[in-house]
């Protein structure tokens, strides 16, 4: 207990006798303390009202009150400071109702000296800031238990778990939705889910079971359900066994994961490959796929950032890091795209836009470190502060770069190795500089020959030496697709690396500096300000409208589920300011704000989640007055509406 500081505590006691002794031993409790006296309950109420008290002495038997009443009223009332209950006689069955309503301790008066009261208080004192402890911890973990489901319904990703003995199975919500049925509606059991696995992949099924429960490792199945006799599913499945404390219940439990679209969307990419048209086809799959899958991906990787910074249970841990790993392959399946396209196609060009270097750079630094983290290896991430606050490249094409390289790095170093990234820029002459990525790590390195074959980035997959196992194909793919790049960006790769002493990537990009936006950061609506959000996804409604009307009381925001009924809206009510989405059914944001355009000149700012310079050009061709890609930050919003009003009145 701090010395230096005097606990303040209330004695409630209506004989004046019996206060006076109480007072007299709290001399003996060895800490310090400010002594407060009130004849009366309603004496009480009133000082813990005006003075912060620490504990409170509260005698059961008062002028206005008497026995249990007096403790379930007092709690009733300050149920968050800590109280001792008094009593004239020893009562056991008040004592014993006391501390189950919520006292810390039970004293019987003219039975306790200084020394043992000055224990009750201090005890009650700890056990009242534990007990508060206790359920704060209780709400964080509820609140990370919903973070949780929220996340496994978002990734389509649900756990189980089985009896051995019994065969009778547990299912999470998302387990039964992936079945297609309402959460809970039925016990399920290992006959319930292969008689719903296709009938071809059920050997294989009942083989991954029996192997699992065989051996005890953890194993990893890929197979087919049919739900509703009609709709076919790609699933992928992995468990272990679990041996319970005692040792006399053996459980399976695993995850379970629906794979459909992903797999779909491989074999797409695969049919539109047999013909001339493949790289264009491809680009459009491989955009429409981007526009898909950004807003809930980047959705489920914060709702994971959150989780994992949250107090869990080792359960509920090992549930996340399968989620993660999950994650993580999600990630690499959308970047594998990305790579196929780019090696495949010979017309690809650099797509420049404006875009924030420091964020975008904090991002890539968050996503890379995930994967080193899941490696085992240390990474530093330096960004030069000097760096300009926007600039005008490719960003995607940059992501790529940056990804491959350390992609590269990890695989090239030893588990507990280092990686450092780098990130530098050259003076600027008038807007253009030169922007400096260096990716390096202490691994094995290259030798000479294997330096300069890696340096021909046009024959890179022919001169590397054929090597068993895919991922060191997906490594030499990687560097292939940097050098690639690089050269599409006009820019330069070096490599320097020794034998025995890991290896440095350097690339050299020129860029130009972007131009500072007009902002009017800090500024408030002052005035009634009416807003129309225009957007089909429901998440993005509710995310959107709520970051606009916590801005300021002024602001009253109306959705549109599609761009037709935006105008609807439009004609019948009017709008100061019209937030579009591009891509929505019925009719798109593009069509919508030609049409608001024939009959206003009301401010439009462009919300999508297509992030290209063609896009950005087509809103602005027809007349949009801002375009701003998703995700973006509050403050980037309340910037832009505050820019258009004010141009709209100046």
């Amino acid at each position: 207990m701090n010395t230096k500081y005097k606990t303040p505590v209330l004695l409630v006691e209506s004989d004046p006798n019996d206060a006076q002794s109480i007072e007299g031993l709290m001399e003996d409790v060895g800490f310090k303390y400010d002594f407060h006296h009130a004849a009366t309950l309603f004496e009480g109420f009133e000082l813990l009202r005006r003075i912060p008290i620490d504990i409170v002495l509260l005698n059961l038997n008062l002028k206005d009150t008497s026995g249990f009443r007096t403790i379930a009223t007092y709690l009733d009332h300050f149920p968050g400071i800590p109280v001792i209950a008094l009593s004239d006689a020893p009562n056991e069955i008040i004592g014993n109702q006391a501390i189950k309503a919520g006292a810390q301790d039970y004293l019987v008066k003219k039975q306790f000296d200084g020394k043992t009261f000055g224990r009750a208080v201090r005890f009650a004192l700890q056990r009242s800031k534990v007990q508060m402890k206790l359920e704060e911890t209780a709400r964080e973990l509820e609140l990370s238990k919903r973070r949780f489901l929220e996340a496994q319904k978002m990734a389509h990703f649900g756990n189980w778990s089985m009896d051995l003995v019994t065969n009778e199975m547990h299912w999470s919500d998302e387990v039964f939705r992936i079945f297609s049925f309402q959460p809970g509606t039925f016990s399920p059991s290992l006959s319930d889910y292969l008689n719903y696995v296709h009938l071809e992949d059920r050997p294989g099924v009942e083989a991954f079971f029996e192997k699992m429960s065989r051996d005890g490792s953890t194993c990893q199945h890929e197979h087919r359900i049919i739900v509703g006799n009609t709709t076919l599913r790609h699933v992928t499945v992995q468990g272990k066994v679990r041996i319970e404390e005692g040792g006399e219940r053996v459980i399976l439990e695993g995850n379970i994961q629906d794979i459909t679209e992903r797999k779909l969307s491989d074999q797409l990419i695969i049919e539109k490959n047999l013909t001339s048209q493949t790289a264009k086809i491809q680009e459009e799959v491989l955009s429409d796929l981007g526009f898909q899958i950004r807003t809930p991906l980047s959705s489920i990787v914060n709702l994971v950032f959150l989780l994992d910074n949250t107090p869990a249970s080792e359960q509920q841990q090992s549930y996340l890091n399968d989620l993660k790993a999950s994650l993580e392959d999600l990630s690499m399946s959308v970047n594998n795209l990305v790579n196929f396209t780019v090696m495949v196609s010979g017309n690809v060009k650099a797509d420049e836009e404006e875009f924030k270097l420091q964020e975008f750079l904090q991002g890539m630094a968050n996503a890379v470190r995930i994967k080193a983290d899941k490696a085992r290896m240390k990474l530093n991430f330096e960004i030069d502060k000097r760096l300009p606050e926007k600039i005008v490249s490719d960003p995607r094409k940059l992501t790529q770069i940056l990804y491959n390289l350390v992609d590269n790095a990890i695989r090239n170093t030893p588990e507990n190795g280092e990686i450092a990234v780098i990130v530098k820029a050259g003076e600027p002459v008038s807007n253009k500089l030169d922007l400096s990525l260096s990716v390096r790590n202490n691994g094995a390195g290259f030798s000479k020959e294997k330096l300069k074959e890696l340096l021909h980035a046009d024959k890179m997959l022919e001169s590397l030496p054929e090597e068993k196992g895919e991922l060191k194909q997906m490594r030499h793919l990687g560097l292939a697709i940097v050098a690639k790049l690089t050269k599409m960006l006009e820019g330069s790769l070096d490599i320097e690396s020794k034998e025995g002493a890991g290896a440095e990537f350097k690339i050299t990009l020129p860029v130009k500096a972007g131009r500072k936006a007009t902002v009017l950061e800090g500024d408030v609506p002052d005035m009634p300000l009416k807003i129309l959000l225009v957007e089909d996804h429901f998440l993005n409604q509710i995310a959107t409208k709520k970051v606009l009307t916590s801005w300021s009381e002024y602001v009253a925001v109306d959705i549109a589920e599609n761009g037709l009924i935006a105008v609807e809206k439009f004609k019948e009510y009017g709008y100061d300011v019209i937030l579009m989405d591009i891509q929505m059914p019925v009719m798109n944001g593009l069509d919508a704000a030609q049409r608001i355009r024939e009959i206003s000149q009301v401010p439009i700012i462009a919300l999508t989640a297509n992030s290209t310079k063609q896009e950005q050009d087509n809103c602005l061709a027809i007349g949009m007055n801002d375009y701003l890609a998703k995700p973006f930050q509050p403050k980037e919003l309340y910037s832009r509406i505050l820019n258009v009003l004010s141009l709209v009145a100046g």
